[in-house]
Parts: C-alpha cells; sequence; structure tokens
C-alpha cells in the first residue's frame, strides 16, 4: 500500500507541475506541486526506488509538457509520434539525474539535504540549456509568466534563480508539513520567500517611471500572413503566396514605416539570392524607402542555412545564419561528427549550423534577429543584447502545429528575454503567435494564433543601461555549479576515509 500510494504521489505531482507549463492561470499549482515529490524521496532511502520513483515523474511530466510534438504535420503521423516518444525518454533522466546527485550527497550535508535539492534542480535545468541538444523550454521557471512582479528578477538571476524560488517555496510547504520546521526559522523562510516578490515590485515600478522616456526610435510593420504549412510546402503554390504577402504589406504600410518583418519561410521556394526575386520585390514591393527583414534560405558553396536577411531596393543589407537548429527537424544530431548519420532521413530539413551573432543597423537604430527557438536560449539573447542592440526581433514558424500548446508556450518565453536584458522584443510568426513586448515583459500587441493580422508600432531606441544579467549572464546559476562540484568532491572525500 505504501509503494502503490508512493507511485500515486509521483503522478498527482508530475501531473499538476505539467498543467502549471499550459495554462499561464495554473502557475500557481508549480509552487506546490513538488511537495509530493519531495515527500516521496525524502521517505525513500532505497537506490533502486528512488530513481524508479524519479523516471516515472519525469516522464509524465515531460509528456504533459511536450505531448505536442507528435501532432506535428511536417511529417508523417509515426515518426513524430516516435519524436516525441524519444524526446520524453530523454528529457526524463533530467529526473533522475537530481535524485542520483542528491543521493550521493545527502549523508554528507544532513540538515541542509533539502536546499541542495534545490540547487540541483537548477544546476541540471541550466546545463541542459547548452549543447546540440540544448532544451530551456521545460525550465519550471515558465511556468510563472502570469505573475509580472516575481519574473523581474531574471534582470539578475536569469530563469534558474525563478526556478530555485519554486524549489524553495515546495521545500518550506513539505517543511511545514512533513519535517521539523521550528517557529523561529519558519520566519526566515517566509522573509526569504517573500524577497523575491519586493524586489519585483520595485523593480517594476523602477522602470515603469522611465518607460515612457522615449528618444530615437524606428517604426515597424510587422505582417503575420497565416499562411499554412500545407500550401507552403506545394511548390506550386510559391508564387501565390509571395503576391500574398507582398499585397498584405502594400496595403498596410505607412510612409513612417522604416522596417517591415515577415516571419520565418516567409517566401518558400524563392531565394532573395536569385536576381529574379530581387527584381521582382524591386518592382512590385519596394515602392517606397523602406527595409524589409525576412526569414529565408542561404546558400553558401556547400552549407545551406536557415537565416535572417535584411534588404532593401539596392541590395541585401545582411544576414544572420541560425546558429541554434532543432534537432530532429532542422538537422540530424552530431551529423557533422558521423557521416553515416546523414543518411537517416525522418523528414529533417538539413540545415547548417551559423558560425557567428550578427546585428543589423537602420538609421543608427540597432536590433538582432534570432529565429525561432533561438527565443528560448537565454545565453544567445544575451550575447546579441551585449552588442549594443536596440531591440530584439524574431522570426518565427509555429506552423507546423495547428493547436494551442506549442505556440503558446513559445510565445511566453519571449517575455523572459525582455526583462533579462531590459530591451523591447518584436515576435513576428508565421501562423501566430505575433507579439510586441516592452522591457517589463508586458505585451503591448498581440496577433492571435491562426489568424491574418498586422501590427504597425513605433520601437524607441534603448536608453537602458545594460543590466547585470546583459554583463554577467548566469552568475546565479554558476554559483550552484560551483557549489554542486564542491560538495561532490568534499562528499566523495569523506566517504573514501571512511
Amino acid at each position: 500500500m505504501i509503494l502503490q500510494s508512493n507511485y500515486l504521489l509521483i503522478l498527482i505531482s508530475a501531473i499538476m507541475t505539467g498543467l502549471s507549463q499550459h495554462f499561464p492561470f495554473f502557475g500557481f499549482l508549480c509552487w506546490f506541486s513538488l511537495v509530493p515529490f519531495i515527500k516521496v524521496i525524502y521517505f525513500e532511502y532505497n537506490r533502486i526506488q528512488l530513481i524508479k520513483y524519479s523516471f516515472l515523474w519525469g516522464v509524465v511530466y515531460n509528456l504533459i509538457v511536450v505531448y505536442w510534438l507528435a501532432t506535428n504535420i511536417g511529417t508523417t503521423p509515426f515518426i513524430a509520434f516516435v519524436v516525441m516518444l524519444l524526446t520524453v525518454f530523454i528529457l526524463s533522466f533530467n529526473a533522475i539525474f537530481i535524485v542520483v546527485l542528491w543521493m550521493a550527497v545527502r549523508d554528507y550535508v544532513q540538515k541542509y539535504d533539502l536546499f541542495f535539492l534545490a540547487v540541483f534542480w537548477v544546476v541540471i535545468e541550466f546545463l541542459r540549456s547548452y549543447g546540440l541538444l540544448g532544451f530551456p523550454w521545460i525550465s519550471l521557471a515558465n511556468t510563472q509568466t502570469n505573475y509580472l512582479y516575481l519574473i523581474q528578477n531574471v534582470e539578475y538571476v536569469g530563469i534558474y534563480g525563478i526556478t530555485f524560488w519554486i524549489l524553495f517555496f515546495n521545500i518550506f510547504i513539505f517543511k511545514i508539513l512533513y519535517s521539523d520546521l521550528r517557529k523561529p526559522y519558519s520566519y526566515y523562510y517566509i522573509l526569504l520567500l517573500l524577497l523575491p516578490w519586493v524586489s519585483g515590485y520595485k523593480l517594476y515600478y523602477q522602470y515603469a517611471n522611465i518607460l515612457l522616456d522615449s528618444n530615437n526610435s524606428l517604426n515597424l510593420l510587422v505582417i503575420q500572413p497565416n499562411i499554412s504549412l500545407s500550401d507552403k510546402s506545394n511548390p506550386k503554390n510559391s508564387s501565390k503566396i509571395l503576391k500574398t504577402i507582398i499585397d498584405s504589406t502594400i496595403n498596410n504600410i505607412s510612409k513612417k514605416t522604416q522596417l517591415v518583418v515577415w516571419p520565418e519561410s516567409a517566401m518558400p521556394y524563392h531565394s532573395v539570392q536569385s536576381q529574379y526575386v530581387q527584381d521582382y520585390l524591386n518592382e512590385k514591393l519596394f515602392i517606397e524607402n523602406f527595409h524589409l527583414l525576412t526569414g529565408n534560405v542561404i546558400h553558401e558553396d556547400f552549407d545551406v542555412y536557415n537565416s535572417s536577411i535584411l534588404l532593401n531596393q539596392d541590395e541585401i543589407k545582411g544576414a544572420y545564419n541560425k546558429r541554434q537548429l532543432v534537432p530532429l527537424a532542422e538537422h540530424f544530431p552530431f551529423s557533422d561528427n558521423f557521416d553515416f548519420l546523414k543518411n537517416i532521413n525522418l523528414g529533417q530539413a538539413n540545415f547548417s549550423k551559423g558560425k557567428e551573432d550578427y546585428v543589423f543597423e537602420i538609421d543608427e537604430f540597432r536590433f538582432a534577429s534570432l529565429i525561432c527557438i533561438e527565443s528560448t536560449f537565454p545565453d544567445i539573447n544575451r550575447r546579441h543584447t551585449n552588442m549594443s542592440i536596440d531591440a530584439m526581433i524574431y522570426l518565427v514558424n509555429d506552423g507546423w502545429y495547428l493547436t494551442p500548446p506549442e505556440p503558446r508556450q513559445h510565445a511566453r518565453q519571449s517575455i523572459f528575454r525582455a526583462i533579462e536584458n531590459r530591451i523591447p522584443v518584436i515576435r513576428c510568426a508565421n501562423t501566430g503567435i505575433s507579439q510586441i513586448i516592452n522591457p517589463l515583459g508586458i505585451v503591448e500587441k498581440e496577433i492571435e494564433l491562426n489568424k491574418f493580422g498586422t501590427i504597425n508600432v513605433q520601437i524607441n531606441k534603448n536608453k537602458y543601461e545594460k543590466t547585470f544579467y546583459t554583463r554577467f549572464g548566469n552568475i546565479f546559476s554558476l554559483i550552484l555549479l560551483v557549489l554542486t562540484i564542491l560538495v561532490l568532491i568534499l562528499s566523495r572525500f569523506k566517504n573514501e576515509k571512511k
């Protein structure tokens, strides 16, 4: 019965935490959804059983969060289902790693054992965001976008600081319910739990007071064409699609417009490197003097890149080649290192990885333009912000998924990028969700999913100092990583002495 009840607690914990990722108004569930998980592993000393519990939690949680991978209409249902299962399986090992680390030191750290559970959770989340298989998508922090005061703190501690606070809150509740939290210490816990809200409130109004203090600006027109993937996949529709998006631009542009933004893969089967396409754009589109930022494919020798390209009537003014490719969608992982992997075809594209960061400039207004999933990687955004940009523009195509979970999860993460670096964020998506997000993380304008729409907006030149996060990055997470290494070494040394 005890064993069965433990499995039930694991399921309850994973389901509640998973739901908090899907619905912003369920974000509060994350504040206590980990208590059942903590209870099970805290009172269990059988290592095999602990691994079973943590793996089960990981499978259920990740299945709830990323089940939409199986609905990808860009490949066959079977392959989409297999990719989803493989992703869930790999991601579920994160929970195992957390618990294994905790098991290794719990006897050594003793009364601080739950503190180190929170430390290890953050460290695993942090490390998971790097490399070819990097995936910060499922960070617990992403559940908190509805709590603007709280998440203002990412300016200092990044998203992983929010994850730490979530774990800390759950540990506090667990100690009240099941442990020996003494009264005097409970007050310290409460103060620590309230601190992010107080500091976040202060930061929010600090920036709100100077938000309207504008200087130079850039006038943008954002186009959400809402062209389905099935239409884009048919080469016969390519000219019609190009005409449609050009007409949408001409009908909504104003004399003040300096930059028109089209989404990722806006012109399927048309390359801006083609003289024919350039001539066509000059004739049909560039009637007024403005620039166009669009997603397109660039060919360089034997490499093919998924790129953001800036052009006007005269020439291609600059290009950024996507550096963080989507595994099993834009390339097969490690295929650059092992030639035989290049022969595996699961319906993925075969893009090359971009080699350097890049900043665009129009009339001294500087901006970066990252592509799709790159918006979810804090460090890529931080690097570009450090190049003295005034705004961040994302070109996105979430048309692979017709239902809300993926596009909405994806869009919410852009809120953190605005706050981390205190810059305006412009999100231009093919089928949605397109957004204008100010440096406070407030979504000022939005075009809903699966709808055509345009946004005319004036973006002020960045007037903020570089944030602590922009300058130093994930220093909070790095400190916890160093602490993890030290504790593991000391624990191992102590065990050897015994």
